[in-house]
């Protein structure tokens, strides 16, 4: 824990996270037993610079200018750096609220054992990107690394509420001698950073979109289902698309035909004013297969 508490709560709050911060969330079984020397241990062989700080702050007053008064009090505030880098902790000895876990788990394609264990979570923690790196991507990659290392302390489930998806927490532990980094800048997009969701829009039939891929720079891109069994199919085609994007730094507009090989050819149009659902806070686009 920190020696002087007052100077590690004034960095706490001079840690700017911005408006609108990347985040992403964990779930957990218990609540975590997090020490400084074991979530050091797991970051430190893909981050060798990593300096970890926490701060129990249940039931210490100077903590409040730091932590809501909405919602449940925080036990531990945490600060994960290295140079370029931080990111934000703040654990709950609580469940999070029902509304964004299900939001996220409900759609989820993960295990149904394992939304069944999400929904049962008693503790959870939010995880903020400190900075503003040229490349939002390398905003996610420190976030999965500080989650992956929370993940082996009983993590369930990783949210990113704003995407609308959760993964398998133990998905994000890197191997022994991985290159953990290079395999969360290698994640599908559709997987965490810009999450793929199946909707059913009533009259308007059975849906696929993502969501919050603006903030790669992207378009969210979406897709009328006329078969259930499309939805890898459709992954793999949202996966590929916005790889390729990020690759190369082209943009899309309405009208554009993509041939994707195989035959495989959609026409690309903005959503119709009847299509409410396909709401995005940025471009979004819908793939209509050509016959």
């Amino acid at each position: 824990m920190p020696h002087n508490t007052a100077t590690f709560l004034d960095r706490f709050t001079a840690a700017e996270v911005g408006a609108e911060p990347l985040s992403v969330q964990i779930l957990f079984f218990d609540p975590p037993p997090l020490t400084v020397a074991e979530l050091t241990d797991a970051l430190a062989p893909h981050l060798p610079d990593v300096t970890v700080e926490l701060l129990a702050v249940t039931g210490l007053p100077e903590a409040a200018k730091v932590v809501s008064a909405d919602g449940p009090p925080a036990s531990v505030l945490g600060l994960i750096s290295w140079p370029g880098h931080a990111v934000k902790l703040v654990s709950f000895d609580a469940p999070m609220p029902y509304g964004p876990v299900e939001a996220c788990v409900g759609p989820a394609l993960i295990p149904p054992p394992m939304k069944v264990d999400a929904a049962r979570h008693r503790a959870h923690a939010l995880l903020y990107f400190v900075g503003k790196p040229s490349d939002p991507l390398e905003g996610y990659v420190a976030l999965c690394a500080v989650a992956g290392a929370l993940a082996r302390c009983g993590g369930i489930v990783v949210l990113n509420e704003e995407a609308r998806t959760a993964v398998p927490a133990l998905d994000l532990i890197p191997d022994d001698g991985e290159d953990a980094r290079q395999t969360y800048r290698t994640l599908p997009i559709p997987y965490l950073f810009g999450g793929f969701v199946r909707m059913d829009a009533g009259h308007a039939g059975n849906w696929v979109r993502t969501f919050a891929c603006h903030r790669l720079g992207l378009p969210n891109l979406a897709m009328k289902m006329t078969d259930p069994d499309h939805g890898r199919m459709a992954f793999q085609t949202f996966a590929g698309i916005l790889g390729y994007l990020r690759q190369v730094g082209e943009a899309f507009t309405a009208g554009d035909l993509l041939d994707l090989g195989d035959g495989t050819k959609f026409t690309l149009r903005v959503p119709a004013e009847t299509e409410w659902f396909l709401d995005s806070p940025g471009p979004l686009f819908v793939l209509e297969p050509e016959a």
